[in-house]
């Protein structure tokens, strides 16, 4: 099946092979134009799964986007929501809305956020971000499938690093028990996260057969051969009596040649803007898509910035209005360096790590929050930094380990996720026994911006300000980080 007539059930396109290989390198076109518009989103991800997305969206799901809430429709949830660009293109692709407007990626307003929201945007049926939730949710939904008696089919998208999560296994299991042969999981192998490779932070292999012994069905395909991509899917389908796992073997930055196997393409924009090396000029002639001539490019990135324009001054009429500015280095006497709290974390954890009783603990955003101070400059320490990887449960029960004998662990990630994900624990195992457990907090309120409600930092104070035996700083700058880092040691 693909993109119907909900009414009739007339298919209203139906693309070809070759349309389909045509449409992936388009959209990897737009997704490049809308990251460097954005000055941030994660290049190698997107461009990792964009044949994946062409063909699912073009070609094999059910859906009509001028009814994006039918009953009957196959339902895509990408529990790796930091894609969200390639999800976006994908939609645009389809029907959904104009191609032109996901150059307003990360735009305040445009429904483009950095992660996806489904109240945002018609066709997307998660809103994501906080990694390891999508395929629970697609459980329930494919659950519901069964209770109805509906035909519709149920797809999840996932990152390998974010297997490393322990509620994925949960889910796994979930799924086989109730033998649901109308969900099929993908899973974007392209073996890099954001601290390195995946057998450096958290080793997956025998993935195959780890998803075999939770009774999945395991196709390991080409996730660039779309004839591959197809073929896994219709196997899915005719599977019976358990559900299906595609591991997809694909490049991260496929396409883009500064961006492919590159670990510091995630997250990050084309490094020399417009024009370079790693540029987006350089992209484009990359992926060699005839259609993006300069003038096209020049368009797309105008209604970038025009609608970024609009934004600005609808944002600066709603501000309060003064005799003058006192906005940070808009006048002489009001200029200061801002530097982030982070740094001053990193130079703290720097000097404590003197004492060998001192161990860190990262989460796969170590150099993000700068605990890779920590060995950076000291490779002798390496043996007492322990990379968990995206398992924020698991690595606060593993420094309370190393705290019940004697060591002084600090974990650390982004704020909502850091106190967030592992509540429990900390409440429970790190409070309860009273065990001196240090917390790095980055990225707090809404400093991630543009990254979107799943990133943004609201509720970790309250969560831990009444827990029992919990001490809390909250320092206003780098300075105050450092010092309070210090303090709590």
């Amino acid at each position: 099946m693909t993109i119907v007539d909900s009414k009739t059930g007339k298919i209203k396109k139906n693309y070809n092979l070759e349309q389909l290989v045509e449409k992936a390198q388009e959209m990897r076109a737009y997704n490049m134009v809308a990251i460097a518009a954005a000055g941030s989103g994660h290049t190698g991800g997107t461009l990792s799964i964009m044949d994946i997305a062409a063909a699912l969206y073009l070609k094999h799901i059910k859906h009509d986007p001028v009814n994006p809430t039918w009953e009957d429709r196959d339902r895509v949830f990408w529990s790796v929501g930091h894609k969200a660009p390639a999800l976006y293109i994908a939609l645009a692709e389809a029907g959904y809305f104009p191609l032109d407007d996901t150059v307003k990626l990360r735009k305040l307003w445009s429904g483009f956020e950095g992660h996806p929201n489904r109240l945002k945007l018609p066709g997307i049926e998660l809103s994501a971000g906080s990694l390891g939730q999508g395929l629970g949710v697609a459980i329930g939904c494919a659950l519901n499938a069964k209770l109805e008696k509906k035909d519709y089919r149920v797809y999840t998208i996932l990152g390998d690093g974010e297997l490393d999560e322990g509620s994925v296994w949960e889910a796994a299991m979930c799924a086989s028990h109730y033998k649901l042969d109308n969900l099929t999981a993908i899973v974007d192998r392209n073996n890099l996260q954001i601290d390195g490779s995946t057998k450096e932070v958290m080793c997956l292999e025998d993935l195959s057969a780890k998803w075999q012994a939770f009774g999945w069905h395991t196709l390991e395909i080409d996730g660039h051969d779309v004839p591959q991509i197809l073929s896994s899917l219709e196997e899915a389908q005719k599977t019976k009596d358990k559900p299906t796992v595609i591991i997809a073997h694909t490049v991260k930055g496929k396409g883009v040649s500064f961006a492919e196997n590159i670990v510091g393409y995630h997250g990050i924009a084309p490094k020399d803007g417009r024009s370079g090396k790693e540029s987006l000029d350089q992209a484009l002639k990359d992926i060699r898509d005839p259609q993006f001539s300069k003038e096209k490019v020049d368009h797309l990135l105008k209604i970038a910035s025009d609608y970024q324009s609009k934004v600005d001054k609808k944002v600066e009429d709603s501000l309060p209005k003064f005799s003058r500015s006192y906005w940070w280095n808009t006048t002489p006497s009001m200029q200061v360096k801002m530097e982030p709290t982070r740094n001053g974390f990193g130079r703290a954890i720097e000097e404590l790590g003197k004492d060998e009783k001192i161990v860190a603990l990262g989460a796969d955003i170590t150099s993000s929050i700068r605990m890779d101070k920590f060995y950076a400059s000291h490779p002798e320490r390496k043996n007492r930094f322990f990379e968990i990887g995206i398992a924020e449960a698991n690595m606060t029960l593993v420094a309370s380990g190393l705290a019940k004998e004697g060591k002084i662990p600090f974990i650390g990630s982004y704020g909502v996720f850091v106190t967030g994900r592992n509540w429990d624990q900390i409440r429970t195992t790190v409070c309860y026994n009273n065990y001196n457990v240090k917390i790095a907090d980055a990225h707090a309120g809404i400093s991630v911006g543009a990254d979107g409600a799943t990133h943004q930092a609201l509720e970790d104070i309250s969560n831990l300000y009444y827990l029992p035996n919990m001490h809390i700083t909250v320092p206003c700058d780098s300075i105050e980080t450092e010092k309070s880092t210090k303090a709590i040691t």
